[in-house]
């Protein structure tokens, strides 16, 4: 019961941000849309960021079970590329939000979880130490968001694009190859 309701503020929010800012919707405005009392909304979220960082988290959850199905590793991040696609104008309305350096950080922290997943699920025996992972992750976080980002909303090959990252990813297109 208690993650249905979750799920609900969740997802009316998530509608919301199809038709307004960010920075217009309120608290006030959430709970008169789900039918909920103030009470309840903080029982389940502490603020509007709260409700935004647990939607990303479900979502990095969501692509990466999705990703694990996926018959090779480009067709996985063709799956993050259509979420991305599919989420347009969404992604737009947070980055132009007063409260992007908090929602950057969110989104990067959901890309983490979900190559962390990944990771896991498709390299179970690599070595490496924990804090070499951990920043791996960071760095692949960060460039992928980045480079997610920079193409939201742009006319452009996916199928490309997808290649080119699964590349990077897994090694097989570096700097070192350039010249």
């Amino acid at each position: 019961m208690r993650e249905e309701m979750k799920a609900l503020i969740a997802d009316t929010f998530t509608e919301m941000l199809e038709k307004e800012d960010l920075d217009k919707i309120t608290v006030t405005k959430l709970i008169e849309e789900c039918q909920i009392s103030r009470q309840t909304f903080y029982y389940h979220y502490r603020d509007i960021l709260d409700v935004l960082e647990w939607a990303f988290g479900q979502a990095a959850q969501n692509l990466a079970k999705q990703s694990m199905e996926a018959e090779n590793e480009v067709d996985a991040v063709q799956i993050y590329l259509n979420f991305v696609r599919d989420n347009k104008i969404k992604l737009e309305k947070l980055r132009d939000s007063k409260r992007w350096v908090q929602i950057e950080r969110i989104l990067i922290e959901s890309v983490m979880k979900y190559l962390r997943q990944m990771a896991r699920n498709k390299a179970p025996g690599f070595e490496i130490s924990v804090d070499d992972a951990e920043m791996l992750l960071c760095f692949y976080a960060y460039g992928m968001t980045g480079v997610l980002l920079q193409y939201a909303g742009r006319k452009i090959d996916e199928k490309k694009l997808a290649y080119q990252l699964e590349r990077i990813i897994t090694g097989k297109l570096s700097l070192s190859q350039y010249q």
